[in-house]
């Protein structure tokens, strides 16, 4: 295993395997931060103060530093999360569509076998409702007293969780434009902007900026990526209010916590500003994962990569449970025990477009205009993929694209018959809600 830290021999067997057949399982609490990227977090190298409570998390737990996302938006990676299913398989490529009923959820899996299972979440449509025994979705995206500072619904029923473990999903939009951070956040990351920008960034500015509509200079983008790192200093503020909770109530101790991000955003690398959806690139797909509690190891560094399909597997497992064959991401225990080094084969999609990383390389099949095209990346020299070596290695492009033709048509053997009207299942207030994120144009 390429880790920062050895542990001993005796600890790596214990935390290998799931709970104890005579012990309890565990509580699990899942965080979703909506947008993040992984490089702005600081355990994972940002040098900016933007994550203290989520780096004391990671500190006492195991940082996956190579995990990729399955989309770069947020419906189809949320449902790969909750499926281990690529998109292709389970279909949900847009808000408002419905999983399959033949396929299994984590949290179905968990309620079915005794846990109390809640959801909190910005989320729109019923897409991830099955397997909650409560299901609430909070305030979006207007975040100024909003978002995540509605913890309070959350620390409430996690005060009335005595009698069965729990598996606690929560998600927000924090971080997600629009950029409306309190004054008080902004002013750790850019107290003295003078250019012409709003310190509130929506859809409308952005598009306008993309389009080369609106000028901007090196300091105005600079001052977007400050909103941004604003809005998740105070999500992460709000986050150590829930671990402080879990430690005063004495659940902290008993609970897995699984921190991740679906997507996350680009700040100019591929010549856009605060967009996602329509790339696979890495500034989109390189998201946290960090794991802590009973049964992980502590302050353990992990280079070998992995996905957020492999979370449900692993929380399954860490339940003693076993996960259903359908499911394509592979529990984590084996990685952080040392038991499995290698690199694990990753495919992320979205529509016609897909991407495979496999070894050093990422191949991407790229869908433009009149069809697609594929390019190749030494992510070990080349991590933000600013240079194309297909023509220089033509083996292993003409190896990779092979494999990813491969993986196409098992997926498409895979996929479930589920074909329904984008939308079809939102309400007006819902549709709104996602006109204002960027996700609905009308």
């Amino acid at each position: 295993m390429r880790a920062t830290k050895v542990l001993p021999l005796l600890l790596l067997l214990l935390v290998g395997c799931g709970a104890p057949p005579d012990e309890p399982p565990p509580n699990f609490l899942l965080i979703s931060l909506d947008t993040l990227r992984a490089d702005h977090v600081g355990a994972y190298g940002y040098p900016r103060d933007t994550t203290p409570n989520i780096d004391r998390l990671a500190a006492r737990g195991t940082v996956f530093l190579n995990s990729f996302a399955q989309a770069p938006n947020t419906a189809p990676s949320h449902a790969s999360i909750f499926t281990s299913l690529y998109p292709t398989v389970h279909g949900i490529r847009s808000h408002g569509l419905n999983l399959d009923p033949s396929v299994e959820t984590l949290a179905e899996l968990l309620q079915n076998n005794g846990f109390a299972t809640a959801a909190f979440s910005q989320l729109n449509g019923d897409t991830y409702r099955p397997g909650f025994d409560t299901y609430e979705r909070l305030p979006s995206p207007f975040k100024r007293g909003n978002g995540l500072g509605d913890i309070s619904m959350v620390l409430d029923w996690l005060d009335h969780q005595a009698e069965k473990p729990f598996f606690l999903f929560l998600h927000s939009y924090d971080v997600h434009l629009p950029y409306n951070p309190l004054e008080e956040y902004l002013r750790l990351f850019e107290p003295d902007y003078q250019g012409g920008l709003p310190t509130t960034i929506d859809r409308k500015i952005i598009d306008r900026i993309n389009s080369s509509e609106l000028e901007v200079t090196d300091e105005d983008n600079r001052l977007i990526v400050s909103l941004y790192d604003a809005e998740l200093r105070r999500a992460d503020e709000i986050l150590g209010t829930l671990f402080e909770h879990l430690r005063s109530s004495g659940q902290f101790e008993r609970t897995v916590i699984i921190f991740l991000a679906d997507h996350g955003e680009e700040f100019g690398e591929h010549g856009q500003m605060g967009r996602h959806s329509h790339t696979l690139y890495n500034e989109l797909l390189h998201t946290p994962l960090i794991v802590a509690g009973p049964g992980v190891p502590e302050g353990l560094r992990i280079d070998t990569r992995v996905s957020n399909m492999d979370v449900a597997p692993t929380v399954l497992t860490a339940a003693g449970l076993d996960a259903p064959e359908a499911f394509l991401g592979r529990p984590l225990q084996p990685v952080w025990s040392g038991e499995e080094t290698k690199d694990r084969e990753v495919v992320a999609e979205r529509n016609n477009s897909m991407a495979l990383f496999s070894g050093p390389y990422k191949y991407y099949k790229r869908e433009r205009w009149g069809g697609t095209t594929g390019e190749l990346y030494d992510l070990s020299t080349d991590p933000t993929e600013q240079r194309d070596i297909s023509l220089e290695n033509p083996e292993v492009f003409r190896r990779l694209r092979s494999r990813l033709e491969e993986v196409e048509r098992d997926l498409r053997l895979r996929a479930l018959d589920h074909e329904q009207p984008e939308s079809e299942h939102l309400t007006e207030d819902e549709k709104e809600r996602l006109r204002a994120l960027g996700y609905l144009q009308t």
